[in-house]
């Protein structure tokens, strides 16, 4: 047994005892929370229990009583609370430990229609200041007999509904012929109207949900139309009131003028006035100004009935106003910190919940709280195509002294401070420190109230904004290269972000120079340290202090061989010219000069070097540097000489590495790698398929054949198990191919060359480019000869990457858009083993049903047809798989598995009850392949009791 104090009701197995597999891991168990639930006000509550079974109490009550059926599932029980703490445990029952158990509720919203479910709060076992539950106990009803009838009078009660339980009665059925209910002295049902009544009178009675429906018939109408029926409806409903507490700004707009806004209101200071707007279009009831009844109340004390008046004739929207006081003084209501003002409007009529309700707000009296600063973890990473996914962490357990932020995304800090949570309209400042020492810069990020970026929440019952709730702000600002003298506003292009939280202020005493065209940003460096410091003025313990948060930025590398510009990647290189090398990494800009990364340069022949490149100008992040390819066969590594030479040979193939020390991976670093490989030649050197041969044609079939007869040297050398020169056959088979397609760009050589490059790539198990280059040959090529081939060597691919989806959907189009292709024989039979590896019985048969009609003498036909019989013996269809394992025998008497079927057919029909036929094929098996496993475990058989039983029937009837 385990007993600890939780803040969250939900219970599951650390990953580390499930990973060690252990028999503690498998053991059942009970987890049972209990502690005082506390309710404010009187309502409703829905609690969820997701478990193997589960059981809930309330102040000793059985509420939710275990289930009879045992299954994983989220149970409910809707409970209604008087206010105070009340005792509550929930027992939930786990037979799966991994999958663990959790608790959730519902508290009783009146301002929504939609019942929203939450984790518990640690509010929700606050009860100080609550009093305990009390018992009221149930006043007994009256009960009265007049002859026959009885006549019971039920005590005034709190209730929904009423249900009637009659254990024991004489006579042969019973009747409740009428039900008064009475508010006081006034008689509400039954009503005073007449129904039936009401349809003879010349007044429209409706009620809401009603439609009314209006039609005229149009007896003469344009173009001879006669009788055209036209109507309009509308539906009669009622508004569903709502009570808010607001406040009112001054703002002034950008040509200088000042406008009244409203702003909604969630904490005051003694001594402030509270408005209550009410809006309830239903009690506009007269042309003039409507009024309308509101009650305050602090915390638990009686209520307090003012007016609010409509703001305008047939507005609809009524206000009032209180004002409050620290002390007692004559018409304002006295109030502490820490007090809630409670805000009630009786809502006669509506839609939901459908009858007088009480619609309720809350104003708090704002009291100290403890705030926190953060500065939001992002990471910027990118997929394999290239697209980038931006993401916001959520704030960790343990909060690292220094967090990391990504380069590419806005600099995000959250403050959450509930105190400052005044109204819809609050904000809060950050002053954010750049760097140290003599270089350090500051700015100011003004941050807003915002949900975005943090963790889905609800506000609890009667409140819609949870940021304005909870005190959430966020700030972002835009993050530069640069130091001391950088700009701080720059121009905004169209890669510069939109719709930022919050964002940066000029400074004290400079106008403001951001336009719409511009936009105010930080400038930072890697090597410096950024401090976001929150001043939490108002704290429990009663003195302010500046709250810190540190952070650094992180960006990924990317490097690249390029062309002389700088602007392209190349694929090959060419003796006697230079390598382009080009590192674009922000967080390895350092300082206020031009810095250097190193490369790392590594040749298949042995070169090996290190290479430094020089940011371009400073606080660019991008890093350059060319060197001379240097003709050598043996190369020495390590001897850079002042010319900057690589030595490489012809054919030679040269990789360039770049190491990452700060990137957004869970290592924290990356090494990236690119490679190219050098050409066969160097320039003034005429070859005999240069791009000026006179027979195009036979220039290109003569690079084909070349390309294929590296092909035939690699399996050559893989069967002398000559791996590295197999390996080097390949490459330069694909390079053949990638030269062919630069020196003759024609289309109609691009099916076959992707082809052959599809080829390679396989037989070197990069299936990533396989797919791509078969692909490109089905999209772009459908009707050409090769497609079909292309299509079934994708599949394979797609099945080698275990992309096995893919490769079903490849195997499939072959089918369907190649019926006549050799392949698809082969395509069906990945189709079959696909569904029958997944246990997709039915497919798996009806796709080898289909091959056998079609293929009947395919050496793979009898294995199919087998394979029938497996599928339905396994999808417990019996009967089916005797008559596939029979036809087996029928179709293929001299096949190897003719034994198996004879075998597996007897077991077909023992297990669908056909002890006959299955006594029959086990006596064929073993007479007709006495030899064979099969006929000894059909003689096994046939030593069962209800064979032994058929065998005597047999001779019974041979006598």
């Amino acid at each position: 047994e385990e007993t600890k104090k939780v803040d969250e009701l939900e219970w599951f197995l650390p990953e580390e005892v499930i990973e060690e597999g252990s028999k503690e891991s498998k053991q059942a168990r009970f987890i049972v929370w209990s502690g005082k639930y506390a309710q404010p006000t009187a309502g409703a509550t829905r609690f969820f229990v997701t478990a193997y079974n589960s059981a809930i109490l309330l102040d000793g009550k059985l509420v939710l009583e275990p289930s009879t059926e045992n299954s994983r599932k989220t149970r409910s029980v809707d409970i209604f609370l008087e206010p105070g703490s009340h005792d509550l445990a929930i027992v939930a029952y786990v037979s799966n430990p991994k999958l663990g158990a959790n608790a959730r509720r519902a508290r009783e919203n009146p301002n929504l229609e939609e019942i929203a479910s939450g984790p518990f709060r640690p509010s929700d076992f606050e009860v100080t200041g609550l009093e305990e539950k009390k018992q009221v106990a149930n006043s007994a009803g009256e009960a009265s007999k007049k002859g026959s009838n009885w006549t019971f009078d039920l005590p005034e009660s709190h209730v929904r509904h009423l249900k009637f339980v009659f254990e024991e009665y004489v006579g042969q059925s019973l009747a409740v012929n009428q039900v008064e209910v009475r508010a006081g002295e006034d008689l509400l049902v039954p009503t005073k109207a007449d129904i039936l009544a009401m349809s003879e009178n010349d007044v429209l009675e409706i009620t809401a949900g009603d439609e009314v429906v209006a039609s005229y018939v149009d007896e003469f109408g344009r173009g001879g139309a006669k009788n055209r029926l036209l109507s309009k409806s509308l539906k009669a409903t009622y508004y569903n009131a709502s009570i808010r507490p607001i406040s009112y700004a001054f703002v002034r707009t950008a040509s200088g003028q000042v406008q009244e806004a409203e702003k909604e209101l969630m904490r005051i200071d003694p001594g402030e006035r509270v408005v209550v707007e009410v809006t309830d279009y239903d009690m506009d009831l007269t042309p003039a100004v409507d009024k309308l009844k509101v009650e305050f109340f602090r915390n638990n004390d009686e209520p307090i009935s003012l007016e609010a008046i409509e703001t305008s004739e047939n507005s609809g929207i009524f206000r009032t106003e209180v004002d409050t006081s620290a002390e007692k003084e004559d018409d304002k209501l006295q109030v502490s910190p820490g007090d809630r003002i409670n805000l009630r409007y009786v809502d006669p009529q509506n839609t939901f919940p459908g009858h007088s309700f009480s619609r309720e707000g809350v104003v708090f009296v704002r009291k100290p709280t403890d705030g926190m600063v953060r500065i939001v973890e992002t990471r910027f990473n990118r997929s394999e195509s290239g697209a980038a996914r931006p993401t916001h962490l959520a704030a960790p357990d343990n909060v690292p002294e220094v967090s990391g932020f990504a380069y590419e995304m806005p600099l995000t800090v959250e403050v959450i401070d509930p105190d400052a949570a005044k109204d819809s309209l609050s904000t809060t400042y950050v002053k954010v420190v750049v760097g140290e020492g003599n270089s350090t810069r500051e700015a100011t990020l003004e941050c807003v109230l915002s949900e975005a970026f943090g963790e889905s929440k609800t506000a609890p019952a009667g409140l819609s904004n949870w940021p304005l709730y909870e005190g959430r702000f966020v700030g972002q600002a835009v993050l530069r290269l640069g130091g001391m003298d950088s700009p701080t506003v720059i121009a905004s292009g169209v890669d510069s972000p939109g719709n930022l939280q919050g964002g940066l202020v000029s400074p004290e005493g400079e106008e403001d120079d951001e336009t719409d065209l511009t936009i105010r940003v930080i400038n930072l460096s890697g090597s410096d340290l950024v401090v976001a410091g929150y001043e939490d003025v108002d704290r429990t313990e009663g003195n302010g202090t500046t709250l810190s948060s540190k952070g650094k930025m992180i960006a990924d590398g990317a490097l690249a061989i390029t062309g002389p510009g700088y602007d392209e990647e190349v694929s090959t290189l060419y003796m006697g010219e230079k390598i382009f090398l080009q590192v674009v990494d922000p967080d390895r800009d350092l300082s206020e000069a031009r810095d250097k990364v190193d490369v790392k340069i590594e040749t298949k022949l042995g070169e090996m070097e290190t290479v430094s490149l020089e940011e371009t100008f400073s606080h660019s992040g991008v890093f350059t540097g060319s060197f001379r390819m240097k003709p050598s066969d043996k190369p020495v590594p390590g001897n850079l000489d002042g010319n900057l030479s690589i030595e490489s040979f012809f054919g030679d193939l040269l990789s360039a590495t770049y190491h990452d020390p700060s990137a957004n991976s869970e290592e924290g670093f990356v090494d990236y790698t690119a490679e190219v490989t050098v050409s066969i030649g160097a320039d003034g050197l005429i070859t005999s398929f240069s791009k000026i041969f006179a027979d195009e044609e036979l220039a290109v079939r003569t690079q084909f054949h070349v390309a294929e007869s590296y092909f035939e040297l690699f399996k050559s050398h893989l069967k002398l198990g000559r791996e590295e020169e197999a390996s080097d056959d390949l490459e330069k088979g694909r390079l053949h191919l990638k030269q062919l397609v630069e020196d003759y760009p024609d289309p109609k050589y691009a099916p076959r060359v992707n082809y052959l490059l599809g080829q390679f790539s396989q037989e070197l198990k990069e299936w990533d480019k396989a797919i791509e280059a078969y692909e490109t040959i089905v999209r772009n090529f459908p009707e050409h000869s090769l497609a079909a081939d292309a299509q079934y060597k994708l599949a394979q691919a797609y099945e080698e990457a275990k992309r096995f989806d893919d490769a079903l959907e490849s195997y499939v189009t072959l089918a369907s858009t190649y019926p006549k292709s050799p392949l698809i024989a082969n395509a069906m039979i990945r189709i079959s083993e696909y569904f029958y590896k997944r246990e997709v019985f039915d497919i798996a048969a009806q796709v080898g049903i289909k091959f056998v009609e079609r293929f009947d003498s395919h050496k793979w036909s009898p294995k199919m047809a087998f394979r029938v019989g497996q599928c339905h013996y396994k999808n417990e269809k019996f009967m089916d798989a005797a008559l596939a394992f029979d036809n087996f025998v029928k179709k293929f008497p001299d096949a190897e598995l003719c034994s198996e079927a004879l075998f597996w057919g007897g077991e077909s029909y023992r297990m669908g009850k056909k002890i006959p036929l299955a006594f029959q094929r086990y006596n064929r098996c073993r007479w007709d392949f006495p030899e064979s496993d099969s006929a000894k475990y059909a003689r096994g058989r046939l030593a069962l009791p209800e064979m032994l039983n058929q065998f005597e029937k047999e001779a019974e009837l041979d006598e």
